[in-house]
């Protein structure tokens, strides 16, 4: 717009707006408000939407100050009419910059929206997998406090390790191969050298973005008597002696050890089922919060249309791939682990029902916090995981979940093909994801559960009182547990665990008693960590922003250091990402962390929160 056609136009808008602020133009609108159309009875600022306030109210901008020169240069109706058109015609032109930009943003959004996240295909086949008995079930790797954890796999749909196109001939020599090589796996006095390898983290390797602390063995040895039919052995638990009984007829499984190189590409979660009897319909009732990250065809037959909040794939939350309800068999480390909770066949004295719910999802190598506790990440790594986990909370929110047990238990570890980790939220049983509620909670008595680990829950939700409108909100709970677990990733001693002196509570802790981090840590780390674990939710950060600032700090310090940072600035370095993202997408199948993370940062863009993010960057104190 030329500054010819700029003063005209806000000449023109003052005009229109002093008719009708004036005397005479009230007395008409008074006089004849029949014939006078609806919107000229409203004020002049009504017109334009609510989110532009700044702009208006906006009291050291530019429009105020041309204001007040121009009032000074020209006395009179004519300099304050030149004066209040200069005004109206800047702030226009900021809203049509707005306007346009959030249009741009909505663009680039749409565009990776688009390309929809893939499920997980670990079991292809849509026939196999509903049934316990479709599965090869290898030894314990975890156990909560609702369930435990196996290794497992599909005999049939074992990953292939070479080429696809294999011949007839060659088919039928693998399959003789691995029947002369494949043994059951006996637990007694001998060893398994498969199992009984060392199960390392990672190996070392220079291209890793973390350094080893030490090597130790995730499995050390399976109990000699676990699964030994042949032997009456016995197992002790809290003084009280149980006799080990042989396999019943509908529990009789092979432990098998996998044929040739061929791993445990499963994990199988058993769930303990001790209130929600043996019926399938009340099973799946009573546990349907562990569905929401499954995927479209884990459920099957009468179950498949079984309600319940169910999110969209995303590369930092666990899909699970199979569930399904089956008796409860023994398995390996049973009575040594979890004796109580096993049903009164295969335990006299056990408290859980005949059958249960299984989930089968992709095995991942460790936890978040066997992962911390070898290797120790360095700090562009550890901005990288804690971004992750800011993208995994958000796409919760924007589902209306709140996971509500977030720790570094319940996030597994993977590793790219560059060594960058790559986190994924998992165990969803303490999570809210009921329709009717949304992330608000009624807190009416002390029986509503608020979720699970106390000492990583959010202040508003820890310290809340019950009453008759009492409301808990959780959109924000989940990102105040993640600015606790950033201490942890960072290397720290987590300030909400333990006791003593340093021991913070949630409920009553105050924010300048938080340890402060490292000056080795950036600014801009610091600063997102700090305004997580604000105690105030209305000042706190939500996921979405957070992880806007981190974006910006990992792949755009460029524009951060700009000496003028316009929105001509902002969009060329967008344009940029958005360009070198799609590439990267279209190059590769498996994409690496950091092409995830631009790709969830591009699909989100939101033109506000951005601006909300760069501010507090350039202008936030730590």
């Amino acid at each position: 717009m030329s500054v010819r056609r700029f003063l005209a136009h806000g000449l023109e808008l003052s005009r229109k707006a002093l008719r009708l602020v004036s005397p005479a133009a009230r007395a008409r609108t008074q006089a004849g408000a029949a014939f006078v159309r609806p919107w000229a009875q409203q004020p002049l600022q009504a017109g334009l939407p609510a989110r532009y306030r700044y702009f208006r109210l906006s009291l050291g901008g530019l429009a105020t100050q041309l204001q007040r020169r121009a009032s000074r240069q020209l006395h009179g109706p004519g300099g304050a009419l030149l004066a209040f058109g200069l005004g109206l015609g800047f702030i226009e032109q900021q809203v049509e910059e707005v306007r346009t930009s959030i249009a741009a943003c909505e663009e680039i959004q749409t565009l990776f929206k688009r390309k929809k996240i893939k499920y997980e295909n670990a079991i292809p086949s849509c026939t196999s997998g509903y049934r316990f008995e479709d599965y090869m079930v290898g030894y314990n790797i975890g156990k909560g406090c609702n369930a435990a954890v196996y290794k497992a796999f599909i005999p049939e749909v074992s990953t292939p390790k070479a080429s696809d196109t294999i011949t007839t001939e060659e088919k039928t020599e693998e399959v003789n191969r691995q029947e002369k090589s494949a043994a059951i796996v006996q637990y007694d006095s001998g060893e398994d050298p498969e199992l009984r390898k060392n199960m390392l983290i990672a190996q070392e390797n220079p291209s890793l973005s973390f350094v080893i602390l030490k090597k130790e063995t995730l499995f050390d040895s399976l109990s000699a008597c676990e699964g030994d039919t042949s032997n009456p052995l016995t197992a002790s638990v809290e003084d009280s002696s149980y006799p080990l009984p042989a396999f019943e007829k509908d529990t009789n499984y092979h432990l098998r050890a996998p044929a040739g190189d061929t791993s445990y590409p499963l994990a199988l979660k058993m769930l303990w089922n001790i209130n929600a009897g043996s019926s399938s319909d009340a099973i799946l009732a009573s546990m349907v919060k562990e569905l929401v990250p499954t995927i479209p065809n884990a459920l099957t037959g009468e179950f498949g249309g079984i309600k319940g909040k169910k999110i969209k794939p995303h590369p930092n939350i666990i899909q699970i791939v199979r569930a399904f309800v089956d008796n409860v068999p023994l398995l390996p480390g049973a009575w040594l682990e979890y004796p109580d909770v096993l049903p009164t066949r295969l335990n006299p004295h056990g408290l859980g029902h005949s059958c249960t719910l299984f989930l089968v999802m992709k095995s991942y190598p460790c936890t978040l916090q066997q992962y911390l506790q070898v290797c120790i990440p360095n700090k562009q790594c550890a901005t990288v995981m804690i971004l992750q986990l800011l993208e995994g909370v958000d796409h919760l929110v924007q589902h209306g979940i709140a996971h509500r047990d977030l720790k570094s238990d319940n996030i597994l570890v993977e590793f790219d093909s560059g060594g960058c980790p790559r986190l994924v939220i998992t165990d969803f049983g303490c999570c809210l994801a009921e329709e009717s509620l949304g992330l608000k909670l009624p807190f009416t008595s002390n029986e509503v559960n608020r979720g699970g680990n106390i000492c990583l829950m959010a202040p508003e939700i820890s310290a809340a009182i019950p009453g008759p409108r009492v409301t808990i909100d959780y959109s924000k709970s989940d990102a105040w547990s993640v600015g606790t677990l950033a201490y942890e990733i960072l290397g720290l001693r987590n300030p909400f665990y333990g006791c003593g002196v340093d021991y913070l509570e949630s409920r009553n802790y105050q924010e300048d008693k938080l340890p402060p981090l490292p000056g080795s840590i950036h600014r801009d780390v610091r600063l997102v960590v700090k305004l997580l674990l604000c105690r105030d939710p209305k000042r706190r950060l939500s996921a979405r922003v957070a992880a806007d600032m981190l974006h910006l700090h990992l792949w755009g310090p460029e524009l951060l250091a700009s000496s003028q940072i316009t929105v001509e600035n902002v969009f060329s370095w967008l344009r940029y990402q958005t360009l070198l993202t799609l590439l990267q997408v279209s190059m590769s199948q498996k994409l690496p962390v950091e092409t995830e993370l631009k790709r969830s940062f591009l699909a989100n863009l939101n033109f506000e929160e951005l601006k909300l993010g760069l501010d507090l960057l350039l202008h936030g104190k730590t």
